[in-house]
């Protein structure tokens, strides 16, 4: 789905294949819908694609080789007095959710 490198961990080894392609995207819904309509496989989080793999539209594959690697999230925005309060209470509720 996208060009790079998709590396599996099987028996704690590490395997590199190289991935090959003519469609590149940067978002989980985006890949989700791609993989869904026989473009190729993709490797999302299960927020971006709920409702397929419960209607088999998608099929997980390779769980076995999931490392469990979760992504960041960084809030970002501008701080300072002038900041509203609802700001940074989402930025609080967001840091004790996501801890």
């Amino acid at each position: 789905m996208s060009h790079g490198r998709l590396c599996i961990v099987l028996l704690l080894r590490e395997c590199a294949l190289s991935a090959k392609g003519n469609i590149e995207a940067n978002d989980g819904e985006t890949l989700g819908q791609l993989a869904a309509n026989g473009a190729g496989i993709a490797r999302v989080g299960r927020f971006s694609i709920a409702e397929e793999p419960a209607s088999g539209r998608l099929v997980p594959i390779l769980e076995a080789c999931n490392s469990g690697y979760v992504e960041m999230i960084h809030a970002v925005f501008v701080g300072g007095a002038g900041m509203p309060a609802r700001v940074r209470l989402f930025v609080d509720f967001l840091a004790d959710r996501l801890r």
